[in-house]
């Protein structure tokens, strides 16, 4: 559903999509001939150009599966708690890999967001627990640890995909490639990384739901999922492009925050004390990140060391 909204959109040539439907990008070429030698498959695929851009695609679908995953065995609102998270995932992912560089108010920052999201998970464990009567909390505190680590690889590949998107876009450009082309590309692969996987396990409840389903109901809360799973995606596609990737890994959680509220509202979930006051704290956290963030921006860089220095006299 997903790709082919996108496809519509690149037909439609929407959001200033001027050339419409790209076709996979071109080898850049390179500034300096490279000797050609005899390559493993390994390092075929390191050094293939659409090296980033598949692996983007790959984290992007596997990061969602865990998401969904990790739905099965835990509320909505312990999910979606554990995910605002990923700011540090996202920020120990950039630093280690060069493309962001963080001072110690930042750090701090990210870190009471991280108390924000424990507070808000005890909180909301103890709410679910209150809400069921209390019932089996031995099994309940198992099924939460299990999800989550699923959640934590989830957020793990979010950040992998953020940093190679970035990777991606420091070869092909914004005019080059945009981002609507980015976003139905990645999709692509996501398509023939889960097509078998889902053909396998889930194909034949799948179509026996289908077949069963007399008011329709399946298809339309799986047209509307795959609408609004696309419109998310595609305007994160948009940010990323234009914010580093922990900026938009904390910008998140402001989303996070809202979703926590609904779907406590929705499913009936209670939010404690020490809930809420893990949410206040969260989002106090992220206003902190992003006035150091902008602050750190507006400064002027120090002049490189690497610059040539001239040792003429002036004239």
């Amino acid at each position: 559903l997903g790709s082919n909204l996108l496809r519509f959109l690149l037909h439609m040539r929407a959001f200033g999509s001027s050339a419409g439907l790209l076709p996979w990008p071109k080898p850049v070429a390179a500034k300096s001939p490279v000797r050609r030698v005899q390559q493993s498959s390994v390092e075929s695929f390191w050094n293939f150009h659409l090296r980033d851009l598949i692996l983007a695609g790959v984290f992007f679908s596997v990061g969602f599966a865990a998401t969904n995953i990790s739905f099965q065995g835990a509320s909505a609102a312990f999910v979606e708690t554990v995910k605002a998270a990923e700011p540090i995932t996202s920020a120990a992912t950039a630093v280690m890999w060069g493309i962001e560089v963080l001072g110690i108010p930042e750090v701090l920052s990210l870190s009471t967001i991280v108390l924000g999201v424990l507070l808000s998970t005890l909180g909301n464990v103890s709410g679910s627990n209150n809400s069921a009567g209390g019932s089996n909390p031995k099994s309940s505190f198992a099924d939460s640890l299990q999800s989550c680590g699923t959640v934590m690889l989830a957020n793990i590949c979010f950040s992998f995909r953020g940093l190679h998107q970035k990777l991606f876009r420091a070869v092909y450009p914004k005019s080059a490639f945009d981002d609507l082309n980015l976003q139905f590309r990645m999709q692509q692969v996501g398509i023939c990384l889960l097509i078998g996987p889902v053909l396998i396990w889930d194909g034949r409840v799948l179509l026996r739901s289908l077949w069963l389903y007399q008011d329709l109901k399946l298809c339309g809360l799986a047209l509307l999922n795959g609408l609004s799973f696309t419109s998310y995606n595609l305007a994160s596609t948009f940010v990323l492009t234009r914010i580093s990737v922990v900026h938009h890994a904390a910008l998140n959680c402001i989303r996070r925050i809202f979703a926590i509220i609904v779907t406590s509202i929705i499913f009936r979930i209670p939010i404690t004390a020490i809930g809420a006051l893990g949410i206040i704290i969260s989002f106090g956290g992220f206003l902190s990140f992003t006035q150091y963030k902008m602050k750190r921006q507006t400064q002027p860089k120090p002049i490189s060391t690497l610059l040539p220095i001239s040792t003429s006299p002036p004239s």
